[in-house]
């Protein structure tokens, strides 16, 4: 048997650290985070709404954005929220980004 592929090492730029944190999201792997997988990310970020007020939320930040719900989050758009420092945004530092990168690869188990 061949031996177990090494881990890579985590993201050492802004652009690598939001490429995995919405990577480590996306549980389908289909490119596109949807209101549940963003859900997650919110609630990291301290949305402690309900399932109502947050369906109420998603609708609100893609058509901010003029993309259908059912379309999701695309990584762009996922880039640009988590680099918008305004009350539309979801700004994380560095920190917060490897932080909830560390989180969300922990409970990642859970989710398969």
């Amino acid at each position: 048997a061949a031996p177990p592929a090494p881990s890579a090492p985590p993201p050492t730029t802004r652009d690598g650290l939001i490429r995995e944190a919405f990577t480590v999201c996306d549980k389908d792997g289909d490119l596109r985070l949807s209101s549940n997988e963003m859900r997650v990310f919110a609630g990291f970020i301290g949305f402690q709404g309900d399932d109502a007020a947050w369906a109420q939320e998603f609708r609100a930040l893609l058509a901010e954005s003029g993309t259908a719900p059912s379309a999701g989050v695309s990584v762009e758009l996922f880039t640009t929220l988590v680099n918008d420092t305004s009350d539309n945004g979801c700004y994380c530092t560095d920190e917060e980004l490897g932080l909830l990168l560390g989180r969300l690869q922990g409970a990642r188990g859970a989710w398969q």
